[in-house]
């Protein structure tokens, strides 16, 4: 049956065109056009529903639709919160993976002081040591034989004795060594040690240059990336916002009492529904009741976190839940996978076409729920 508002090809059945709200009845068509004509969809959306109206009753096949959007509303706005995690997830590891700082090299240290180091010290007492032993030998041959004698008698007071001038001479000399080993050093280090450290600093600069070029290349190419995954971030994020907005006026419709309005229970209500076991939602044999009766039982589990965690063992016993949770997590890949394709250059292209595809799809299906809404809003509300 086509509409004859907007031409659109419905049911044999439909009452009400699923595209523009307009009434296929011949003999409400006048007063229900009317009505759509005068209110858009989108403000009959925007109307707070009257909560003091009883829930609206469904046949089994409308429940059924209904519940169907619910469980495409929850496994869109489960795949998209899970999508964005992984994109901000995939930002953070590109960072760790791109922005590796390379440490720069320690700058050469030049000092034109002298620096009397330990060699130095040991150099002078074996020097030293040989001139003290020739003048005791010269100067004070009357000791001469009793010298060793003394020394290997640890008569050592005798012996200093005996040698006053020598220890005096060997100070001197120490001094004037160690001050000319200082001029020395200070002579080198302004010659030759300043053109080594001219040369270490220049070879110094060049490799932090290096290093710096380096790590500015890395960061640019972060940023670029990070760019990339941000705008798929905020489109995400659109995406959801809008599933959000759709799910809140499906469920103002108060079909479902607002304790079963989740992925599980909807899923499991489908399952009770298309398997024979329920033939709706009220009443001893209804959906919520076998739903509890099994809660209680520990036969399935309500909780989508516990859901998500054993999702093999749940194949059997809901396994309509465990199909929404594939084509959630189905989304959730895509949308990685499209991310990091766009950060190939030679796939970016078909990815960013891929990635309007993916928008387009959810979009597509909440102007689809968002029309049969405001066709059962209008219904319930006349």
């Amino acid at each position: 049956m086509y509409c004859d508002e907007c031409g659109f090809k419905n049911k044999e059945t439909a009452k009400f065109c699923k595209k523009c709200g307009a009434s296929l009845v011949e003999e409400d068509n006048q007063e229900a056009n009317k009505i759509i004509k005068n209110k858009d969809v989108e403000k009959v959306l925007e109307e707070d529903f009257d909560s003091s109206q009883d829930e609206m009753k469904l046949n089994k096949k409308q429940l059924l639709e209904y519940l169907n959007m619910g469980k495409d509303l929850e496994i869109n706005k489960l795949g998209l919160e899970n999508g964005i995690k992984d994109l901000e997830n995939l930002d953070k590891k590109k960072y760790n993976e791109i922005v590796k700082p390379l440490k720069k090299n320690e700058k050469p240290i030049f000092s034109a002081f002298p620096s009397i180091s330990i060699g130095l010290v040991i150099g002078i007492i074996v020097v030293l040591a040989i001139p003290t032993f020739i003048i005791v030998i010269m100067n004070y041959r009357k000791y001469y034989d009793s010298l060793f004698s003394k020394w290997f008698a640890w008569d050592f007071p005798e012996l200093f004795a005996a040698v006053p001038i020598t220890i005096v001479v060997l100070l001197i000399l120490a001094v004037v060594l160690v001050i000319a080993f200082a001029i020395i050093e200070f002579i080198l280090n302004n010659t030759i040690g300043r053109k080594k450290y001219s040369t270490k600093m220049k070879e110094y600069k060049k490799e932090n240059e290096q290093i710096d070029k380096t790590n500015a290349n890395q960061l640019k190419l972060y940023n670029e990336n990070k760019t990339i995954i941000d705008n798929r971030i905020s489109n995400v994020k659109q995406d959801l916002k809008d599933v959000e907005k759709t799910m809140s006026k499906y469920y103002d419709l108060d079909v479902i009492y607002p304790k079963y309005r989740n992925l599980v229970a909807i899923t499991t209500f489908i399952e009770y529904l298309e398997s024979g076991r329920c033939k709706s939602l009220y009443g001893y044999t209804g959906c919520y009741n076998v739903y509890e009766q099994e809660l209680r039982q520990n036969t399935i589990i309500g909780k989508l976190d516990q859901v998500l965690i054993q999702l093999d063992q749940i194949k059997k016993v809901q396994f309509a839940t465990y199909i929404a949770i594939q084509q959630s997590n189905a989304i959730q890949s895509a949308m990685l996978n499209t991310c990091s394709e766009m950060l190939d250059e030679t796939r970016r292209e078909n990815a960013l076409l891929e990635a309007k595809e993916q928008d387009t799809k959810i979009i597509k299906r909440n102007s689809e729920i968002m029309t049969t809404i405001s066709t059962l809003n209008y219904i319930k509300h006349n």
